[in-house]
């Protein structure tokens, strides 16, 4: 007989007063009215956890219907979440550098907590990895089993573990994961064995780290992918990798799992384009909102899960 063992942990947003922002940029952009890619590393099953929180924050009221849940079940009457939409999030190489690293930690020596045994913190190790932050949060979860390991579904069950939040008496791992503020996140998702309890387990360690930079642009994001279910949303295997992805003269090819992502930093109208297929123009203002698009069976653009720019 197989057993199954799943833990989730999160660390509350922080948020730095006006006074402590730090005056450098730490995501990494280019020239004002650049562009810079997010994430282009990730892989197919942290495109997926990805997909799984930008669903979430976009559509949150139908999120927790699929969850069975109500959207504020268990949320304190202080931090009850809106129904309204949240920007999507682009992926960050730095921010998924200090997921990465703390995910491989975990298994490596064995615990499961934020900070490592040396009492390093999130925030500690973020800013190690280059991300300077005006905000950012993080969470953490695990499951694990004696059998054989679905990595896919378990990074699914890993998604509905942080969002219901069974146990956790503020549901700070839902709450977390749809702070509006946030801009970007960095998922490091790592496969090891994990000993609880006395049992071993063949065992999937999510970190997500998310952040907000000190001097952020707005981000364009999406996956392309392939809807061979015809389901409607994205599934694990569905995304297209080395797709051409042009954003104002700026050229990147889609992640493993689909992804990409551009960080603009100055307003105008600029040309979102997938090779081969079709183009639309996006128009980017100061202090705009992230913008989602998805290049769906090679044909439709969709912006943000269908509601259009936010």
């Amino acid at each position: 007989m197989n057993s199954l063992a799943r833990r989730i942990r999160c660390v509350r947003p922080w948020f730095l007063m006006s006074l402590l922002l730090l005056v450098a940029g730490g995501c990494g952009t280019t020239g004002a009215g650049g562009t810079n890619s997010a994430g282009s590393d990730s892989s197919a099953l942290e495109q997926l956890a990805l997909e799984l929180v930008n669903r979430t924050r976009l559509r949150p009221a139908a999120e927790a219907a699929l969850a069975g849940v109500g959207l504020n079940e268990g949320v304190p009457a202080d931090e009850q979440i809106s129904t309204n939409p949240k920007q999507a999030l682009a992926m960050n190489t730095s921010l998924t550098q200090a997921a990465r690293q703390h995910s491989q930690d975990m298994l490596t020596r064995n615990y499961f907590e934020h900070n490592t045994p040396e009492g390093t913190t999130p925030f500690q190790r973020i800013n190690a990895a280059g991300y300077l932050y005006a905000a950012a949060g993080e969470n953490l979860a695990w499951r694990g089993t004696t059998g054989p390991l679905d990595e896919a579904a378990t990074t699914e069950q890993e998604h509905i573990d942080l969002f219901v939040d069974a146990g956790v008496s503020d549901r700070g791992h839902r709450t977390t994961m749809l702070q509006a503020v946030f801009r970007e996140v960095g998922i490091g998702i790592v496969r090891g064995n994990y000993t609880d309890g006395g049992t071993r387990f063949d065992a999937l360690m999510q970190t997500q780290d998310y952040g907000t930079p000190t001097n952020a642009g707005t981000f364009v994001l999406g996956v392309v992918y392939n809807d061979g279910n015809a389901n409607g949303r994205y599934d694990y295997g569905e995304g297209v990798a080395n797709v051409g992805v042009t954003l104002g003269g700026t050229s990147k090819t889609t992640n493993a799992g689909g992804g990409y992502g551009f960080e603009v930093r100055a307003a105008g109208t600029y040309l979102l384009r997938f090779a081969p297929g079709p183009g639309q123009n996006l128009t980017i203002n100061s202090g705009s909102l992230n913008i989602k698009a998805d290049l769906v069976n090679s044909t439709d653009i969709v912006i943000n899960l269908g509601l259009g720019i936010l």
